[in-house]
This record gives structure tokens, C-alpha cells and sequence, in this order.
């Protein structure tokens, strides 16, 4: 039983925006309106983790 449970709670869990934000909220921490249109953007183009990772980089990464 102890190993059914261990690997149950073993999986990776993933966040949803909303509830993310919930959590960051506790911290004083909240995305900008900018921010919360760009992410509904790659929503709507249903973006991959990976394509949204390349937006996000490309957008913040320092300019050399």
C-alpha cells in the first residue's frame, strides 16, 4: 500500500494560469495585464510548452 501511494504521489503535477496565480498571489506576486494577454495568446494558438518557453526567452533575454 506504502508503494501505491508513494508512486501516486510521485507524478508531476502541473498548474493551470489560475490557480498558479492564486498561489503567487499569497507572495505578493501578480502578471501584468500584458503579461495575462500574451499567455491567452498562446492559448488560443494552442503554443507548446517549448514555443511558449521561445517567446518568453526571446522576449526577456538580455540583449547583447
Amino acid at each position: 500500500m506504502a508503494k501505491q501511494q508513494t508512486e501516486r504521489h510521485g507524478r508531476i503535477l502541473t498548474l493551470g494560469l489560475s490557480r498558479f496565480a492564486s498561489i503567487s498571489a499569497v507572495e505578493g506576486m501578480h502578471l501584468s495585464d500584458e503579461a495575462k494577454r500574451e499567455f491567452r495568446a498562446d492559448d488560443r494558438r494552442r503554443a507548446t510548452p517549448a514555443e511558449r518557453r521561445q517567446r518568453i526567452i526571446a522576449k526577456y533575454a538580455a540583449k547583447a
